[in-house]
């Protein structure tokens, strides 16, 4: 079977089609990136838009092969999410007290009987550690073992309702009315740590920082349990912006910039080093400071990681987490971030790059594709959904909403699909 991950990023669309072989394996047979239209900061703002790029996508991915979009995961990063720990109580009513794995299903349904502030909708829910009879286990498989009664400790990640809202309405459109969407949506940071992070770092104890375009994602383990998840409203699109203002250029001239001149230390760039904007935008007769370039890069740079270092010593973390920090993303790439991780997080830093020993790219050029922190979410798209599958669960709580499915732009784009067809 195949299996087509498709990362809802704020600037573009990145994903993945993966073949699903009988004995186990995951093959990357496509991988594509297309603008994407309608998104900010994470979230799908304008459905209308945000399906059109959709089309545009699983059309180039259904001239691939008509199988590929069957079977569709969707991640989205949304600012307006929340990380929450809720306790469930179940007791063991047979004879023998053995635990079996509809008492996972029973605990965890209790413990979404929370009292979630008004318009916010549980995506997620997973449990992070057990208690039986008041004892609590380190195997994170209880099943099997016996007791009279078993609590959990279960981690709830909810969205706020219009962000839901808006994903149903593109989903519905794109995978269908009558479609089940079970486990379609996953939260980026969690599947992103999927493809990045291994089991030891987790144990350890790790945080695992995605610099997107429109938002930085955090996420921090230690003793393989998810001590907290967190969203932030800004990326490496807001250093774009900031160096467009600064250097009084476009921002395509500033992208281009931040990619072959950009720097997060300015520190050992000489003064006397110059960028020629004539060279790079019409119109532009000044020289400016490659180390000015780079002071504005750092500036927005730490404020990312200040960010990450609050949520962190709200936890009691900062520089408690020995296998470090893991940066991804497209925003990764910016020269001498390591540096100002290591400064401002007090911790060892690394990039992180999709784990290619579980995903096996079909050829070289898929390989190279693939090897990009910018993927990190798409291959954790496809490693988290697999995952859920093979265990028989739903790992995402997607329930029934309703809304117009006759609003004009709905109707417009189904006569425009039957007539590309």
């Amino acid at each position: 079977m195949y299996l087509t991950a498709i990362d809802l990023g704020s600037s573009q669309i990145k994903g993945i089609v993966a073949e699903i072989k009988k004995n186990g394996s995951i093959v990357v047979v496509k991988t594509f990136r297309k603008m994407a239209r309608g998104m900010k900061r994470g979230e799908i703002i304008e459905p209308e838009e945000t399906v059109k790029s959709l089309f545009e996508v699983l059309s180039d991915v259904k001239r691939f092969d008509r199988r590929c979009i069957k079977n569709l995961v969707f991640g989205i990063s949304a600012t307006h999410s929340m990380f929450h720990v809720s306790r469930g109580t179940v007791s063991i009513p047979r004879p023998d007290h053995e635990i079996l794995p509809e008492d996972i299903d029973r605990v965890v349904r209790e413990s979404l009987a929370v009292n979630m502030p008004s318009g916010w909708q549980i995506i997620h829910s997973f449990p992070r550690e057990f208690i039986i009879d008041d004892i609590e286990v380190d195997d994170a498989n209880v099943v099997g073992l016996a007791g009279r009664k078993l609590s959990a400790n279960v981690v709830l990640i909810s969205v706020f309702s219009s962000v839901y809202r808006n994903f149903l309405k593109v989903a519905h459109l794109v995978l269908g009315k009558k479609s089940e969407f079970d486990g379609s949506l996953i939260f980026s940071p969690v599947a992103c740590e999927h493809a990045v992070l291994s089991k030891d770092q987790k144990d350890l104890g790790v945080v695992l920082v995605d610099i997107g375009f429109g938002v930085t994602s955090m996420s921090a383990y230690q003793d393989g349990k998810m001590i907290t998840i967190k969203v932030f409203p800004v990326g490496s699109g807001n250093i774009t912006n900031d160096l467009a203002v600064g250097l009084k250029c476009s921002m395509q001239t500033a992208e281009k910039i931040k990619i072959e001149f950009g720097s997060a230390t300015p520190r050992g760039i000489s003064i006397k080093e110059k960028v020629d904007l004539s060279e790079l935008e019409e119109g532009q007769g000044s020289e400016v400071s490659r180390k000015f370039i780079a002071e504005i890069i750092e500036a927005r740079i730490r404020e990312i990681f200040s960010f990450v270092h609050k949520e962190l010593e709200a936890f009691g973390k900062i520089g408690k987490l020995p296998a470090g920090v893991v940066i991804t993303g497209g925003g990764s790439k910016i020269s001498g971030i390591l540096d100002v991780a290591r400064e401002e997080l007090k911790l060892p830093a690394h990039i992180g790059f999709p784990n290619l020993e579980r995903v096996e790219p079909s050829h070289a050029s898929i390989a190279e594709e693939v090897d990009d922190p910018q993927m990190s979410v798409a291959c954790g798209l496809v490693l988290q959904k697999v995952d859920t599958m093979r265990k028989g669960t739903g790992f995402g709580l997607m329930s029934k909403s309703s809304y117009n499915l006759n609003e004009p732009w709905f109707k417009k784009i189904i006569k425009t699909l039957m007539a590309s067809d």
